[in-house]
This record gives structure tokens, C-alpha cells and sequence, in this order.
């Protein structure tokens, strides 16, 4: 799974995916400004997770644009000290609507142990959040809200297919479970071949064409029984 985390210039994107891969990320900067980006990989109920940092300096659009491709997410930081950083928060925001449109966001109100802090209403109101976008309170730096911002945002990106990975449950394993699969979805084989490798490149589930087989992979199946099993306190 690809999450994109973006957000304006220096609001702790780095940090953010150093502390999520518990220090095992690479990133290409200079003079401690992020000029490429940031990549690491997460696990999260045995979920992989691919996370993308993009540089928040204004004249990197098309990187942030190229970056974005087949994102499953967003984790949206927001400097919860620096107002002045607004405008180019907004800025950046309105990319990700433009690049991934529909695409699930959870934000980041990032830098909550610095002193006179906005609090997460308060972002609201300032960036025009909409309401059914989550705000989290974090700290990057000392690991506050981290993993459970990160949880947040799986849990609503894996909703969005879970209507689908239930009925694909029916037929796990099955010899010719692509073909009954398709019949009770209705559509063309051409159409569930692309959404098979839609999921199988996320690590959903494993596909052998040459039998007709699919396995939902065992952390995906845990989800499905159990969707809020994601939101379980990070320790």
C-alpha cells in the first residue's frame, strides 16, 4: 500500500516517516530541506506500508505530482505552531485534490509539544477543513498520535474496498474462484484482472491466473473480520 505524506515546508514530513519506520528511512535532502524525497516502509497489522514524503517548497509541484501516482492515502502535516505556514499549506492541499481526487487524507496537527499550539478545531477553521477529514494531534518529534494517525488513515483507505474483499472472501482459495468471482460482481474477466492487480500489488491478496485461484493474504483477512482491529493502540 502507497501512502503519500505531504504537507507545507517544514512541517515534520521527515521526521514523520523516520519516526514511523522507527528510523529505517532514506532521505534525499539538502541542507536538511527535503529536495527529492523520503521513503520508508511501515507495518501495520502486518500490513505494508510504502510511504512517499514529498518536498514542500512551492516550486516542486511536479515532483509532489509524480510522487502522488497510485497513492492510496494521504497523511496530510500541518504545522499546528506556525500560522504564516497556512497559505502554502492550503497551497499544497488544493494539489492533492487536483492529483488524487477522492483519495482518502488524514492530517497530522503536527508539532503539538511546542508551546501556543492551535488546537485541532482551531486548523479546522483556518485551512477549511472539511469535517469528515480525521485532524490528529501529533508530535513527529517526541512520537505522539505517530502510529495512531497513521492506523486512522489504513482503516479508511481498507473501508473503501471492504465491500468488495467481502465478497472476494467467499471464493478464497477456490479452484475457478476468479470465474465465480466474477459472476457474482457481474463484470467483464478484462475489468477484475485489473482490479486483482490492483490488489495484489497492495499485498491484499495473491492470484494464480493459471488456476483461477486467489488467496486474501492472512492480514487482510483479519481486517475484514475484524476492520477496527487497525485502530488498536500502538505500543
Amino acid at each position: 500500500m502507497k501512502i503519500l505524506v505531504t504537507g507545507s515546508y517544514h512541517s515534520g514530513k521527515s521526521t514523520i516517516i523516520r519516526s514511523l519506520t522507527k528510523g529505517k528511512s532514506i532521505s534525499i535532502d539538502k541542507k536538511d530541506t527535503t529536495v527529492a524525497l523520503d521513503y520508508g516502509i511501515a507495518d501495520i497489522e502486518d500490513l505494508r506500508i510504502h510511504l512517499f514524503g514529498t518536498p514542500g517548497l512551492k516550486h516542486f509541484k511536479i515532483l509532489r505530482q509524480v510522487l502522488s501516482e497510485g497513492a492510496d492515502g494521504v497523511l496530510f502535516l500541518v504545522d499546528s505552531q506556525d500560522k504564516n505556514a497556512d497559505q502554502e499549506a492550503k497551497s499544497i492541499w488544493r494539489e492533492v485534490q487536483e492529483f488524487l481526487p477522492g483519495v482518502p487524507i488524514t492530517v497530522a496537527a503536527n508539532k503539538q509539544d511546542l508551546p501556543h499550539v492551535r488546537k485541532v478545531k482551531q486548523i479546522r477553521e483556518d485551512l477549511d477543513i472539511p469535517l469528515e477529514v480525521p485532524i490528529i494531534p501529533t508530535s513527529a518529534k517526541t512520537g505522539q498520535n505517530v502510529e495512531n494517525t497513521l492506523r486512522v488513515l489504513l482503516l479508511v483507505t481498507v473501508q473503501k474496498e471492504l465491500n468488495l474483499l467481502r465478497i472476494m472472501k467467499r471464493h478464497d482459495g477456490e479452484v475457478k474462484g476468479i470465474q465465480s468471482l466474477m459472476k457474482d460482481l457481474d463484470v467483464e474477466m478484462r475489468v477484475l484482472r485489473q482490479h486483482l492487480n490492483w490488489l495484489e500489488l497492495r499485498g491484499y491478496v495473491e492470484v494464480d491466473w493459471r488456476t483461477s485461484i486467489y488467496w486474501l493474504t492472512p492480514a487482510i483477512k483479519k481486517v475484514i473480520d475484524q476492520p477496527k482491529l487497525i485502530l488498536k493502540e500502538s505500543t
